[in-house]
């Protein structure tokens, strides 16, 4: 097997199991943010650019999402699929929308741990990760669709965005599309952010101190999260609401 071939295997690999890197990152940061006894200076700075961050990756995603064409890969895992090349929409200035978003997402989050070895670390483990994949992605594209591939490669960026190439989407932007595919994911940063609002609320007033409030906070705020989670998962695989979207 052949470097570049070793290398889209692996990248279509990453990408069926795209889920458990960041899952396994995210442990492996909140045990080092737990055992880390240094007080961090400038803490409102790292707490502004971890929201923006994360904030900035949900835009994109939802922008993204709402325009997307139903004839690819949304939330598909077990391979790539394309009926259509999107070129227009976020796609006009960068080739990777979302995994710029995830990117972006990760580090935001990994920044309000306060470690800035962490989050260099966040920089390089994403991009790399990501990169597989797009890696994969773009040679599945590239034979589905051939020379239109190639010149709109060729114009558009693969990770770092050029608002000056924007060029309207094709597609109408749907509401019901962003909170169909954008639900797990938004659930998902807002149990990371109760994580991460926990582990440092446990380490500035240790639960002994109050246990009652904290653990009545905590399942105040947990419960809405699943309550959200669960809201929108039902909507979606038991009613009609989003039955359109399919």
């Amino acid at each position: 097997m052949s470097m570049n071939s070793s290398t889209e295997h692996l990248g279509n690999q990453l990408f069926k199991y795209r889920g458990f890197v960041p899952v396994i990152f995210a442990i492996s940061a909140f045990s080092i943010q737990l055992y880390d006894t240094e007080w961090h200076a400038n803490v409102h700075i790292y707490e502004r650019t971890a929201f923006s961050l994360v904030l900035l990756g949900h835009v994109i995603r939802s922008f993204t999402v709402g325009h997307r064409s139903m004839q690819t890969s949304g939330r598909n895992r077990s391979h790539q699929v394309a009926e259509v090349l999107n070129t227009t929409g976020m796609y006009s200035i960068v080739r990777h929308p979302l995994y710029l978003a995830n990117i972006l997402i990760w580090i935001g989050w990994t920044t309000l741990l306060c470690i800035p070895w962490l989050i260099l670390a966040a920089m390089v483990v994403f991009v790399v990760y990501y990169g597989f994949i797009m890696y994969a992605e773009e040679q599945f594209l590239n034979r589905k669709f051939g020379e239109d591939y190639e010149k709109w490669k060729r114009r558009t960026p693969r990770l770092i965005p050029n608002p000056f190439l924007y060029s309207a989407s094709s597609n109408d932007f749907s509401w019901k599309i962003v909170l169909k595919n954008e639900y797990p994911g938004w659930t998902a940063s807002l149990t990371i952010g109760l994580c991460i609002f926990t582990l440092f609320a446990h380490k500035s007033y240790p639960i002994q101190e109050n246990p009652e409030l904290y653990w009545k906070g905590w399942l105040i705020l947990g419960g809405g999260i699943a309550l959200f989670g669960l809201t929108f998962r039902y909507l979606k695989h038991r009613t009609k609401l989003f039955h359109e979207m399919d």
